[in-house]
């Protein structure tokens, strides 16, 4: 009511104001589109129909603003006065005239807009009466000199818009940080931004507000050190408004809403209520978009803001309403492996399992949730928390004996199954560190009892079978417990006959296999450290160990595989385990592994043998395995790598496999094809893991010809770890000679050869590679010179793998063989690529090609004379080349003096202050147009990219040099044209676009059907990219 009252007074003082003034001047007139004396001279009726007509352009934007034609632009508003009007009455006006300003303040920007506000300010005064509502519709617009217009009209008082004072006097529009700093010096301008921005009750906020205002807010508590309870209380309710589910086209308010929620969950610690709320309404969102398959973004964009505020506010405990909500989330588990692979979610992954772990023993729903994620989600660093819970769970319930306990049991079971099948070792040592708790000690075998009869479904049955019974005694952490049921399995089960079954938690011949994988490594590490002075019996029990489990399955060949893995790493003799060796190589002939079939048998006489000796049987070991390898290599391969997976011996043994494999099959190409296929990833990954611990490590160059027999003598005596990553270089250097005795199907080749080449040049440990990249280029069966261009040539190959490339033909100079010597040089025009790259390196390499070009131009220049192949280029090439490399100090640190050099030295340029003076006249026009088309010739052979590099070096040379021959070509006519261009724009935002739309590779580049559309069109354009190309 006092605002009411103490607008009319303003506006009657507004009237007295004006009245008293026009008697000293002219009338003047409030408006935004017309000056104050011009607006004067217009009457109403014509104003209104200026409103009218732009209100019909509203209306074909939004049909809404016609609710407003028959009302506050009727004929009969001309006649309303407001300050004759009840309070009643304008206050009916003021609520309209503000849904209409909420309206309009999406669409200010349009012209039409401005022509209803001149009617309003002239018959409604809105500057005077709704002033606020004016200034927060237009606020957006603050950039405008349409929002200075309104500003100028607006009689701000001493509010909290006084500080717009400011844009009245200077007619200047704000930037947004005017308003930014005035929200942190008033919290009132805040508090009315994030009001007016939030929905009304029959009014969305437009667009432009809710962008204007959370960016307001955003900049806010960014320049804030300290937000404190008074601001979080204003911004609220836009966050709170945002996050309602039920709202409609609110996609730009929720997306603020859930950035503000992530920004203030890290710039201030939040009420625990308020946090659920957040949380409740960020999963309301999360479960609303995930049940439509169109918001699949938005569902991912919801979970993230969920997780950054559970993980920035440290909550502990998931709300029960929050968690109900989730439950019914389809999809949740996808998204959540998801961006577990890209962001560190761990905190929240934690709260969240251990929740869903508390009510999955009572609800089904939770259950299927919790197995979901287990399944999905990477979950190692959370399998020892979540089987504690579990295990304390079913010693809790196993005491109500009751239906609901077996159910809970079961529900258990199936979650200790996930993790057995997906993490084994970190569920063995869950269990190990759990029933070493001196909680669960101190009740002696009880627990243990209790755990058992809950996961069982408490039914009867004897202990010798349970599943439970078994799992947990073999996971128990003393030794007598294992002892005595592995005793008691050989006692009641036949293992032979009986049946596996999926329900099991665990399956009593996997249990007898883990405890024998565990032994045989104890044993085996004993042995090898020799520190022991019970090595026999260690021995004896590993070997009965191994009897008893042969005898067992040899007939099932699931187990009797995964047994055979068990004896890989023992295959290979050493002095220190030799006899287990020997009974392993005996054994393994019934075990009945085809992979094992080319083993020869091996008397005990070995235990006689120097190491010599023991070193030939080790050879014939290898060769055993490499027959049958290289014969069936997709077969055993995924066999092998799992074997091999955590043990270094299996390792050693599986390299020098492989390196005799690759021997084996030298010659013969189908099957040398077949074994590369199938090991070459593989052998990628390892050397990867080798050479991230022995990069500063040099290797010696005379092993790359050892054969596996010299590895093999350096068994007994070297680090196997060392010894690995030497056999992988010398497994590498056996592909490649592989390579160079292969004949069929040249294609294929060239393109095994790029993916080892791109290996070498990108390894981390490259220099062990030196003399493989240089075997490769000289002594496989390609045109060096081709394969090494196409690496530095093409823009979509890594720098360093051009960069290599530049350097293995700067050896292919150094090393010359007057079979490459002229290819080599009509190769320059190439390097000119990479010379004119943005990259440093680039250009040090290029220019090293170049200097070992210059080196060998004389010699080039004798051959060519006395082959009396006298190449019409060879007489200027040496001095062309002398001169780029006296120059090369220039050209390495600044690339744009390559071109200015080049159009200097060839064209008619005499404006370059960074060419030496004279360098034009080095060479006759003649030699000019020689140099040029010798460039264009060889250049006009390369990708598109390279074509466009080389001419866009000579682009400042002016118009097309009609007289050189091969330019008369259309391909080279078309670049000529379109590469000035380029040249011409400001900015490089599409070249990669129109490069790319205008690439021949793969067409003949002569083709008229190609190259005269794309002249034709350019021709045609008539934006300012093409203005080179008008004629």
């Amino acid at each position: 009511m006092a605002t009411s009252i103490s607008s009319q007074l303003q506006a009657i003082r507004s009237v007295i104001q004006t009245g008293l003034e026009s008697k000293k001047r002219p009338i003047t007139r409030p408006s935004i589109l017309f000056d104050s004396k011009e607006a004067a001279d217009l009457d109403i009726d014509t104003i209104l129909d200026i409103a009218l007509s732009g209100l019909e352009v509203l209306v074909s934007a939004d049909e809404r603003f016609k609710n407003y034609k028959n009302d506050l632009f009727s004929h009969k508003s001309k006649e309303l006065d407001r300050e004759l009007m009840t309070a009643e009455e304008n206050k009916h006006i003021n609520t309209t005239i503000s849904s209409y300003l909420r309206l309009l303040s999406g669409h200010l920007q349009l012209p039409a807009s401005l022509r209803t506000l001149e009617y309003l300010i002239r018959r409604y005064k809105i500057h005077v009466y709704n002033f606020e509502d004016l200034i927060l519709c237009s606020l957006p617009y603050h950039d405008t000199h349409a929002f200075v217009r309104i500003v100028q009209l607006i009689d701000t008082r001493n509010g909290k818009w006084k500080f717009l004072d400011g844009v009245k006097a200077s007619g200047a529009p704000p930037p947004r940080n005017v308003m930014v700093q005035q929200c942190v010096r008033d919290m009132g301008v805040l508090e009315a931004l994030c009001s007016y921005a939030s929905p009304a009750k029959k009014f969305q906020s437009s667009r432009p507000v809710v962008s204007f205002c959370t960016a307001v807010v955003i900049e806010v508590l960014g320049s804030i050190t300290t937000v404190n309870t008074d601001i979080v209380q204003r911004i609220l309710p836009f966050v709170i408004s945002g996050l309602q589910p039920g709202s409609k086209d609110s996609s730009d308010h929720k997306a603020a809403a859930l950035m503000i929620v992530c920004l203030l969950a890290n710039k201030v610690s939040l009420s625990p209520k308020l946090v659920k709320s957040l949380m409740r309404s960020i999963a309301e969102i999360v479960e609303k978009d995930a049940s439509k398959s169109t918001d699949l973004q938005w569902f991912r964009l919801s979970v993230m803001a969920l997780i950054n505020l559970v993980q920035l506010q440290s909550v502990n405990v998931f709300p029960k309403k929050v968690l109900e909500i989730l439950k019914e989330t389809r999809e949740i588990a996808g998204v959540l492996n998801g961006l577990s692979k890209e962001f560190n979610i761990d905190r929240f992954l934690a709260v969240l399992l251990e929740a869903l772990v508390d009510n999955s023993s009572s609800d089904d729903t939770y259950h299927h949730v919790l197995v979901s994620i287990l399944e999905t989600v990477p979950i190692k660093n959370f399998v020892d928390r979540i089987v504690s819970k579990v295990l304390l769970s079913c010693m809790r319930m196993s005491q109500k004996n009751s239906n609901s306990s077996s159910q809970s049991g079961s529900r258990a079971k199936d979650i200790l199954m996930v993790l057995n099948k997906i993490y084994p070792f970190e569920l063995h040592q869950a269990v190990q560190k759990f029933l070493e708790d001196t909680k669960v000690q101190s009740k002696n075998d009880d627990a243990v009892f209790e755990i058992c009869k809950m996961l069982d479904g408490n039914l009867d049955m004897p202990a010798s079978i349970s599943d439970s019974k078994i799992w947990l005694a073999l996971h128990h952490p003393k030794a007598e417990v294992r002892c005595s049921m592995l005793s008691g399995l050989n006692r009641h089960v036949d293992l032979k006959n009986m049946a596996v079954d999926s329900k099991r938690l665990v399956t009593i011949q996997d249990a007898v296999l883990c405890q024998l994988r565990g032994v045989l490594k104890k044993s085996v590490s004993t042995l090898r450290s020799g520190a022991s002075d019970k090595s026999a019996l260690v021995n004896d029990v590993a070997i009965a160990f191994l009897k008893t489990a042969v005898s067992t399955f040899q007939d099932q060949i699931d187990y009797s595989k995964k047994l055979a893995a068990m004896m890989f790493p023992l295959l290979l003799i050493f002095k220190k385990t030799q006899m287990l060796n020997l009974e392993v190589l005996e054994l393994v002939k019934e075990v009945k592994w085809p992979f094992y079939n080319h083993l020869i048998a091996v008397s005990s006489e070995v235990l006689k043998l120097q190491k010599e000796g023991i070193s030939l049987i080790n050879m014939k070991i290898v060769n055993g395995l490499a027959e049958t390898l290289s014969v069936h290599p997709g077969e055993y391969m995924p066999w092998l790598v799992d074997s091999s997976s955590d043990c270094t011996v299996s390792k050693t043994l599986l390299f020098l496999v492989l390196m005799q494999s690759f021997l084996r099959v030298k010659n013969k190409g189908e099957q040398f094809s077949a074994l590369f296929e199938a090991f070459f990833s593989f052998l990628k990954t390892e050397w990867g893991l080798h050479s991230a611990v022995v990069s500063g490590n040099e290797f010696n160059n005379e092993m790359i010809q050892w054969d596996c027999g010299r590895f093999i003598d350096q068994l007994f005596d070297t680090d196997l770890k060392a010894l690995n990553t030497n056999i992988l270089i010398c497994t590498f250097w056996r592909l490649l000679e592989a390579f160079t005795s292969m004949e069929d199907n040249q294609q294929l080749i060239g393109n095994r050869l790029s993916d080892l080449f791109v290996f070498f040049s990108n390894s981390q440990s490259k220099h062990f590679f030196k003399e493989h990249l240089h075997y490769l280029v000289t002594k496989c069966k390609i045109s060096p010179i081709d394969f090494l261009s196409g690496f530095y040539t093409n823009e979509d190959i890594s720098i360093a793998v051009q960069v290599e490339s530049l350097h293995c033909l700067t050896f292919l100079c150094s090393e010359p063989d007057d079979r490459l010597l002229l290819q080599l040089l009509f190769n320059f025009p190439s390097l000119l690529v990479p010379l004119a790259s943005d990259n440093q390196d680039l250009r040090v390499a290029s220019m090293g090609c170049i200097e070992g070009l210059s080196a060998l131009s004389h010699r080039a220049d004798y051959l060519s004379k006395k082959n009396g192949n006298n190449a019409n280029w060879s007489h200027f090439l040496d001095e062309l080349l002398g001169l780029i490399v006296q120059q090369k100090r220039l050209i390495l640190s600044d690339r744009n003096f390559l071109p200015s050099f080049l159009c200097y030295l060839l064209g008619s340029s005499r404006n370059s202050l960074l060419v030496p003076q004279n360098v034009e006249q080095r060479f006759d026009q003649s030699s000019k147009e020689k140099i040029l088309a010798f460039v264009l010739g060889s250049g006009l052979q390369l990708s598109s990219f390279a074509k466009m590099m080389i001419i866009s070096l000579l682009k400042g040379m002016g118009s097309h040099p009609r007289n050189c021959p091969k330019l008369k070509s259309r391909s080279c006519a078309f670049y000529w044209r379109f590469v000035p261009c380029l040249h011409h724009r400001k900015g490089h935002a599409c070249e990669d676009y129109l490069l790319k739309a205008l690439q021949l590779d793969g067409l003949s580049s002569e083709e008229f059907a190609i190259i005269e559309p794309c002249i034709t069109v350019l021709q045609k354009l008539s934006a300012p990219l093409y203005s080179g190309l008008t004629n």
